[in-house]
């Protein structure tokens, strides 16, 4: 299946860019490779008529080098040995490598065709296969590309986390999306790593909802696909379906774990906890959230994103100051993707002694349709510490002004 651009004569250009990017990741894997035929099936051939011990071994012998590139004579010592060894793959990898020879070449469709052909010999042999499938993407056929990435991955770990990112970061448009999408079907554990490289670039909202609308269902039954397209449901600033693909229904957009005992479901809609120079919080085994603020940087140590609907609301917060200052630590919110804070209230009240903090507030009705709330460390001049245990957060609406 070729790549083909919005008019259909020419390939796409931006997705021909994924065949130099992911070339040159399989550059690296390849050199990783080693040797230009397997050892344990190229000692298992028969010795058939002049291939011998000479040319298999010195067919073991050749490497690729640092750029993945075959040796200049592999073609012709591939050449030699086709003819008195017909059920041999080394050959047939051999003599198309030399189409690979220089930066940027992808073989030609002979090449191609005995790259086939080794690999239906050996479906084992790794070069054949990362060969084919630098072909392919040099040809412009995703599917094949895909196709041979599902099965290096296979054979060897990590190649997938290597080479898929570059296909996301590539991606553009929702023709693109089909495309990648109808090749990765028959390879679930692909969409991670496609993702996860999706993500790490810049994407229109859009193309992101298409996206995300567009996976089947087999790639979303895996918690790391689907919480990745979730968060890039949430960059697309579509925060009620990404609600609803989380778990909840996306209206309301109340708590979850007003208590804090929730360790199970993943962030964003559930607590996202913090460990870092700013402080720690910490799931308490009887319920509630210690936290410990060190005064030297501000910044969120728990935080959860809702999908509060326009209109008037009262948050509730139980908590017990445990040390340090008063008012050093807040219970703060602010609309998703902007840095102004609707409130910032102080944590105040003597140390061991249980508080109630009541903020009444409201949520626009225009560019806030998701919301985060935050337990942080507040910016402060004299830099001092707090640690507090929180027992429940609750909002409710209907509230009046």
């Amino acid at each position: 299946m070729g790549i083909e651009s919005e008019s259909g004569v020419h390939r796409d250009r931006r997705l021909q860019a994924v065949a130099v990017a992911a070339a040159m990741g399989l550059a690296a894997l390849l050199a990783q490779f080693g040797r230009v035929a397997e050892s344990p099936a190229a000692a298992s051939l028969p010795a058939v008529g002049s291939f011998g011990p000479g040319k298999i071994g010195q067919l073991r012998a050749m490497r690729l080098d640092s750029g993945g590139q075959p040796p200049e004579n592999a073609a012709e010592l591939g050449r030699a040995a086709l003819a008195s060894a017909p059920l041999a793959y080394e050959p047939f990898f051999a003599v198309a490598s030399a189409g690979f020879r220089g930066q940027g070449a992808n073989g030609s469709a002979q090449d191609g065709k005995l790259l086939r052909e080794a690999t239906r010999r050996n479906p084992r042999s790794r070069e054949s296969h990362a060969f084919l499938m630098r072909h392919a993407l040099g040809a412009g056929n995703l599917k094949e590309a895909i196709d041979e990435i599902a099965v290096l991955n296979r054979l060897t770990s990590a190649v997938a986390d290597r080479l898929m990112p570059a296909v996301g970061k590539a991606i553009s448009s929702e023709k693109q999306v089909n495309e990648v999408i109808a090749a990765l079907a028959p390879h679930p554990e692909l969409f991670e790593p496609f993702l996860r490289g999706f993500s790490t670039s810049s994407k229109t909202p859009a193309i992101s909802r298409y996206l995300v609308a567009n996976l089947p269902k087999a790639a979303l039954d895996q918690p790391k696909v689907r919480n990745l397209a979730v968060k890039e449901l949430v960059r697309a600033q579509a925060f009620a379906e990404a609600r609803a693909m989380w778990g909840g229904s996306g209206k309301g957009g109340a708590v979850h774990s007003p208590d804090f005992s929730d360790t199970k479901a993943p962030p964003p809609f559930n607590w996202e906890l913090e460990t870092d120079s700013t402080g720690a919080a910490e799931r308490q085994r009887g319920g509630g959230l210690s936290l410990a603020y060190y005064g030297r940087e501000p910044g969120a140590l728990a935080s959860q994103l809702v999908t509060l609907a326009p209109g008037n609301y009262r948050a509730r917060l139980a908590y017990r100051t445990t040390g340090g200052t008063p008012g050093a630590l807040g219970f703060q919110l602010q609309c998703a993707g902007k840095d102004a804070l609707l409130f910032d209230e102080p944590l105040k009240g003597d140390a061991g002694s249980e508080h109630v903090l009541l903020v009444n507030f409201m949520v626009p009705q225009q560019g806030c349709q998701g919301q985060v709330i935050s337990l942080a460390g507040r910016l402060q001049e004299s830099r001092d510490p707090q640690d507090a245990l929180v027992r429940s957060l609750n909002i409710e609406g209907g509230v009046r002004p």
